[in-house]
C-alpha cells in the first residue's frame, strides 16, 4: 500500500486535495522550529479573592501590596524557618501564586531524547500534545489558620523537563468559533501557512480540550506539583475555556494571500488521521502515522473525513520523506481545463453553406460555405480511467439544396473537434482530433467523405521541483492526417467542376487545421504549483493508478 493507490475521487472521499504528514516529521521539525523560535517569556500573577478564588493581578499592582517584593525573588520557604522580609510581604498580600515559563526546547537533554510534542490516536481520533518550555519557574504561598506557612519557590531543571499532556480531538483544530473576531480572521484566512507546524502548534495549543493536562517531570502529590497544578494547568484550562487564546501566547503566524502562489487555494479544510498498516501484519509503526489535511477548493463541499486504505508514507521512505501530497484527478482535469479551453474553442467550428442557381434559365449552380471557429466545446471529467479530461464539440451538419429536390446541386459540411487529457505513470498524454466532413452534388454526380482526419498527440514527462511547480519536458508529438479522397471522375465533372470545388473546399479545411490544430505549449500547464509551497519541499511527482497526482513532500526550515 502507498501513494500509488490514492484514489481521491472514490465515491467515499472527494476532497479535493490531502496533505498527510507523520508522527516522526511533525516532531522533528516543531522541535526545530522550538530550537529557533524566540518565543516571548511569559508572567503571571494571580491574588486570592475574598471567596478564594484566583484573581490575575498585574506586576504594578503587585508590588503596591507586597511592599515591592516580586515573588519570584523570594526563596523557598517553611514555617520552621526564620522568616525574612520578602516572606513577611507575601504573607501581609493577597498573593497566591504565579508561573513565568517560555515555550521551547527544554535545556539538558541530548537531541535524541527530547520528549516528542505530539502522539497521534488513530482509535480515538484524536492527537496527544505535550507542551515544552525552555524555562519554567512557578511560585505558591499557602496560608493556614495563622497566616503563611509555606512558599514554594521551584525552577525546572536540565533534563528535568515539567510536561503538561492533554488531549485534543482533531475535530476541534479548526474550531476558532470562541477567538476574538480579529484573531479568527487571521486564522480562518487558510494561506499559504496552513500547513506549517507553526500554525499546527498554535491550533493544538488552543483547541478545545478533551482531557485536563496532565503533570511529568515531577513527584506526584509534591509542593511543586501541587503549586503547578494549581498555578499553571489550571489557569491553562480556565483560559481555554474563557477565549481559547493560549496562556504561554504562541504568535499566529500571518497569512499573506498576496504570497500564495499555489495554483488550488484552501477554502475549506478539516482533519484526520490514519494508521499506518503494516505489510504482512508487521509490528506498528506510530511515528508513521500522518495527520491528514483534508481540503477543498473554491466552492467545493468538504465531504466528511474517512479513513483511507493506503498508507501515506511507506517504512522505506521513513528517512526521505516527511509525508505525500495528492490532488484529486477531478481537481487536476478542471485546473487543465481552464487553462486548455482557449486552445479547444479556437478549434471549434460552426459550419455553413448555401447553394443557388444563377445564369440563363438558373442552369448554374454556386456554392459558398463557411467555418466560424470559437465555438464553445462540451466537457467531461471521466471518473475512471486513464483519461482525466474530456473536452469536445460536434457542430450540426449544415445542408442546403438548389433544383428541384436538390437535383441541380447540394452541399452538406460538419465539423467535429475532441481533445483529451490522460495520465499514467510520471507522463501527461495530451491528443487533439479534428475531422472535417462534406458531402457535395452536382447533376449526377456526387462526392463526400472527411477532407480533414488530423491527430496530434503531445506526450509530456513530468517532473516537479523542490517549490511544488510542476515541470513538464518539450512533448514528443505525432501528427497524423488520413483524408478520404473525395475526388470524383467520369465526363460530367469536367463540366460541373465539381472536383475543383471540393478541393477548394478541402484545401480550406486543411489550412485552417494546420493553423490552428498545432501542439499544446507546454506553458499552457506547467504553471501548476502544489499547494503548500511556503511549508514543504517536493520530490518524486507522479500519477497514482487513480490518476491522482501525487507528490513526497519535505518540511522546510520553519522560520
Amino acid at each position: 500500500m502507498s501513494t500509488i493507490q490514492s484514489f481521491l475521487s472514490a465515491p467515499s472521499y472527494g476532497y479535493d486535495f490531502v496533505v498527510a504528514v507523520t508522527q516522526a516529521s511533525i516532531n522533528t521539525t516543531m522541535k526545530e522550529y522550538l530550537s529557533v523560535a524566540n518565543q516571548p517569556v511569559v508572567t503571571m500573577y494571580y491574588n486570592q479573592d475574598e471567596n478564594g478564588n484566583p484573581v490575575v493581578v498585574d506586576y504594578a499592582t503587585l508590588m503596591t501590596q507586597t511592599n515591592g517584593t516580586d515573588p519570584f525573588s523570594v526563596q523557598n520557604w517553611d514555617a520552621s524557618e526564620p522568616s525574612t522580609a520578602g516572606v513577611t510581604n507575601i504573607g501581609q498580600s493577597n498573593f497566591w501564586y504565579g508561573f513565568k515559563a517560555q515555550i521551547g526546547l527544554p535545556p539538558g537533554y541530548a537531541p535524541q531524547n527530547i520528549p516528542d510534542l505530539v502522539s497521534l490516536n488513530p482509535g480515538t481520533g484524536a492527537v496527544s500534545f505535550t507542551l515544552l518550555c525552555s524555562s519554567f519557574t512557578v511560585v505558591e504561598a499557602n496560608f493556614g489558620r495563622h497566616g503563611l506557612t509555606s512558599f514554594v519557590n521551584q525552577s525546572q531543571q536540565p533534563g528535568a523537563a515539567w510536561l503538561f499532556t492533554s488531549t485534543v480531538p482533531v475535530n476541534t483544530l479548526i474550531n476558532n468559533t470562541k477567538l476574538p473576531a480579529d484573531v479568527q480572521q487571521q486564522l480562518n484566512n487558510l494561506g499559504p501557512n496552513a500547513f506549517s507546524v507553526q500554525q499546527l502548534m498554535f491550533d493544538l495549543d488552543n483547541a478545545a480540550l478533551e482531557t485536563v493536562p496532565t503533570l511529568s517531570g515531577v513527584a506526584a502529590g509534591s509542593a511543586v506539583a501541587t503549586a503547578l497544578n494549581e498555578a499553571f494547568v489550571g489557569a491553562y484550562c480556565s483560559a481555554l475555556k474563557g477565549s481559547a487564546l493560549p496562556v504561554l501566547g504562541y504568535t499566529i503566524v500571518p497569512n499573506n494571500p498576496a504570497a500564495n502562489t499555489s495554483s488550488l487555494s484552501v477554502s475549506k479544510m478539516n482533519f484526520e488521521i490514519s494508521p499506518y498498516v503494516p505489510a504482512n501484519a508487521g509490528p506498528e509503526i506510530s511515528d508513521l502515522n500522518t495527520l491528514n489535511y483534508l481540503c477543498a477548493t473554491g466552492n467545493d463541499a468538504l465531504p466528511p473525513a474517512v479513513p483511507f486504505t493506503w498508507n501515506w508514507v511507506e517504512q522505506s521512505e521513513e528517512d526521505c520523506y516527511d509525508g505525500a501530497i495528492a490532488i484529486n484527478r477531478k481537481a487536476l482535469a478542471n485546473y487543465f481545463c481552464q487553462h486548455l479551453m482557449n486552445i479547444a474553442e479556437v478549434n471549434c467550428y460552426v459550419p455553413s453553406v448555401h447553394v443557388a442557381l444563377s445564369g440563363f434559365l438558373d442552369t448554374q449552380c454556386n456554392w459558398t460555405w463557411n467555418l466560424s471557429r470559437g465555438q464553445t466545446p462540451s466537457i467531461s471529467l471521466p471518473a475512471t480511467g486513464s483519461t482525466i479530461l474530456d473536452i469536445s464539440y460536434q457542430s450540426s451538419k449544415a445542408y442546403d439544396q438548389a433544383g428541384l429536390n436538390g437535383d441541380m446541386g447540394s452541399a452538406g459540411l460538419s465539423s467535429n473537434y475532441s481533445m483529451t487529457v490522460s495520465a499514467t505513470g510520471n507522463t501527461i498524454v495530451i491528443s487533439q482530433t479534428l475531422v472535417v466532413w462534406i458531402s457535395l452534388s452536382s447533376l449526377s454526380d456526387n462526392t463526400e467523405g472527411n477532407v480533414v482526419n488530423r491527430t496530434i498527440t503531445d506526450t509530456y514527462t513530468v517532473t516537479i521541483n523542490e517549490n511544488g511547480g510542476l515541470m513538464l519536458s518539450a512533448p514528443v508529438s505525432t501528427v497524423t492526417n488520413s483524408p478520404d479522397d473525395v475526388s470524383v471522375s467520369g465526363f460530367t465533372s469536367f463540366f460541373n467542376g465539381l472536383n475543383d470545388l471540393s478541393a477548394t473546399i478541402s484545401n480550406y479545411a486543411n489550412d485552417v487545421a494546420a493553423t490552428q490544430l498545432t501542439d499544446v505549449p507546454v506553458s499552457a500547464i506547467q504553471n501548476f504549483v502544489f499547494p503548500g509551497g511556503k511549508t514543504f519541499t517536493y520530490a518524486s511527482v507522479g500519477f497514482s493508478e487513480n490518476q491522482d497526482l501525487v507528490a513526497h513532500i519535505t518540511y522546510t526550515q520553519p522560520q
